[in-house]
């Protein structure tokens, strides 16, 4: 049988719930709950579980909490070839010092719903307010944590991620500059004083490749003789190598003949021995070229649909772009009205046999 009891804290004051489990034969079984539901719910769940010869007596003595399988998560080599582990390792340290205390049993989907809705209240570090899809990598994370408890350690049967409803995510940015808008950026780009961003830039508009890639670019990746800039680590962990036009050549050349030959990255930053930060020069650059709602991430929306607009197959943007799947082109390819027009007065022509005005 099992027997509710309501629990008090040191000053006498209720502070939720308690469910005992007794049955003959059987050691007894408690746990706290905030809810008295929740305490019946778990006790008629146990009782029946253990009647049936399934409850395992041995995991429930021994409660783990979130902060032990957090350690063991990371020292495990688990996130050793994960993409964003960096990423993965801050919201882990998020959720360790919101529900780091906790035993594993006791991570509801209810506790983690409510946890999640103090995160999208909560605001950051800049006073602004998380996006959904920041939102959902938090439990993306969480619930890669809490896999692990249940597939590998056995600490816990179901992982509670699974029953939270992911958030809806905008629409991703579908920017594309027009050909004035175009020129205006590089002319302000090659005027900045970020003696690469004119570089940089002019990169990504004719090879598509991301931010990180280009800036992540060392010498020994750029083949001057064949035009071929050679990719070796990108997003999806797929070497891919890229044609460079003349003008990138011919810039790059110039970069090659005056740089420190102590530093081996293409844009090396002039302070120190890493990676070069361009966001405050960038952001100048769009306002003196007065361009609004343009990320350089966009820059690969604008070289996946021109490349569409010149005839590109999926299979050869998805090769320039580095993509897995071909489903991630439709996020990339945005034909204008102009476009689609031309190619439905095309097949109209071929089918019907008819000239369209």
């Amino acid at each position: 049988m099992a027997s509710i009891y309501r629990r008090k804290d040191r000053e006498g004051k209720p502070c939720g719930w308690r469910a005992v489990v007794r049955i003959k034969g059987h050691p007894s079984v408690c746990n706290q709950f905030e809810r008295k539901q929740e305490a019946e719910d778990w006790a008629l769940s146990v009782e029946r579980q253990i009647k049936q010869g399934q409850f395992k007596f041995e995991r429930h003595k021994v409660q783990r909490t979130f902060s032990e399988l957090v350690d063991h998560f990371v020292q495990s080599g688990a996130l050793e070839h994960h993409r964003s582990a960096k990423d993965t390792v801050r919201h882990l340290e998020y959720w360790k010092s919101r529900i780091g205390d906790y035993a594993l049993v006791h991570l509801t989907p209810e506790r983690l719903g409510k946890e999640r809705q103090f995160l999208i209240d909560t605001p950051t570090h800049k006073s602004t307010k998380r996006s959904s899809a920041t939102v959902n990598r938090y439990i993306a994370s969480l619930s890669a944590a809490l896999t692990y408890a249940c597939r590998q350690l056995r600490w816990i049967d179901d992982n509670p991620c699974f029953n939270l409803i992911k958030l809806k995510e905008a629409p991703g940015r579908d920017r594309v500059l027009n050909e004035d808008e175009t020129v205006r950026l590089l002319e302000v780009c090659r005027k900045s004083r970020c003696d690469y961003l004119y570089c940089i830039v002019l990169m990504a508009f004719t090879t598509g490749m991301r931010q990180g890639e280009i800036l992540g670019l060392t010498w020994n990746q750029v083949d001057f003789e064949n035009q071929m800039a050679h990719l070796k680590e990108t997003k999806n962990g797929t070497p891919r190598s890229v044609h460079l036009i003349d003008a990138v050549v011919q810039e790059l050349k110039v970069l090659v003949e005056n740089r420190n030959p102590a530093k081996s990255f293409v844009f090396a930053s002039k302070t120190a021995f890493g990676a070069l930060d361009i966001n405050k020069p960038w952001k100048e650059a769009l306002k003196l070229a007065n361009i609004e709602n343009f990320v350089f991430h966009s820059i690969r929306h604008h070289f996946a649909t021109l490349a569409a607009r010149s005839g590109a197959s999926n299979l050869q943007l998805k090769a320039a772009l580095g993509h897995k799947t071909l489903q991630m082109l439709e996020r990339y390819t945005h034909l204008d009205v102009q476009t689609t027009r031309l190619l439905s007065q095309q097949v109209s022509q071929k089918i019907l046999g008819e000239k369209n005005e």
